[in-house]
């Protein structure tokens, strides 16, 4: 039975992608010529070569941007196709991972500490000990966000390749899903559209089932005590001492 916080925390992730989903469903069918795959395409044609290369770099500096990513993958779909979008979401995913855990890495743990409160402790712990699945699970675990567990693993000390490799296997299903998601609109095909939908959602069930132990190893550790603070010391004042003799 599901408690009320956990609910909660299930519609804080789905309302995003359900929204996005329904708003790109709604313009296709409002507008099918604004979401036609030929149509998008003439309107890159400008770009030549250039034009998977400027995608690649726009979805690399989307964590800083705070865009969301599946609707960049959905956007891929369109304009290059299922296989060759999953590819350049992939290699720009690769890219934003890059951007986001070098600077984490430098900015140390303060941010993150003021950030996690006192589950910070935890959230350091799994993350430096298990870097590939802590990144792999909580890239399927929808309760968890991709863009700040990265940075969380790499403010704790992570490698990079072992945590970007299990991001990247763990965006992989959901990218390719997205990506035919928006293939499949812009093309019209409503049976891939539906499919990839209903794929979409097994997948963030799957995920959150999957990370469970990664989450109630973090939620279930006790909270982090605040280190104590040592007493100012008092200020100077009047040494006190034997009286003087009087002359």
């Amino acid at each position: 039975m599901f408690t009320s916080q956990r609910f909660k925390g299930w519609l804080r992730v789905l309302a995003p992608l359900v929204l996005s989903l329904g708003g790109l469903a709604t313009l296709r069918l409002l507008g099918p010529d604004a979401l036609d795959q030929q149509e998008l395409r003439r309107w890159i044609a400008p770009l030549g070569k250039a034009a998977p290369w400027v995608y690649v770099l726009a979805l690399g500096l989307r964590p800083l941007l705070l865009l969301p990513g599946h609707v960049f993958a959905a956007v891929g779909g369109m304009l290059f196709g299922t296989l060759a979008g999953t590819a350049y979401a992939l290699l720009g995913s690769f890219l934003g991972a890059a951007v986001l855990f070098f600077p984490a890495r430098k900015l140390g743990q303060r941010p993150l500490r003021r950030l996690a409160g006192p589950r910070y402790g935890a959230l350091v712990r799994v993350a430096r000990k298990h870097d590939f699945q802590f990144a792999f699970l909580t890239t399927l675990n929808p309760l968890l966000p991709t863009d700040p567990m990265l940075i969380a693993a790499a403010a704790s000390g992570a490698r990079f390749w072992p945590s970007v490799a299990g991001m990247l296997l763990g965006t992989l299903p959901g990218t390719f899903l997205m990506v035919q998601f928006g293939s499949g609109l812009a093309q019209g095909r409503t049976w891939m559209t539906v499919v990839s939908a209903a794929g979409l959602v097994g997948s963030l069930v799957l995920g959150g089932l999957l990370g469970r132990r990664i989450y109630r190893e973090i939620s279930e550790a006790p909270p982090e005590l605040p280190e104590p603070v040592a007493p100012a010391p008092e200020p100077p004042g009047r040494v006190e001492g034997p009286p003087l003799p009087v002359s």
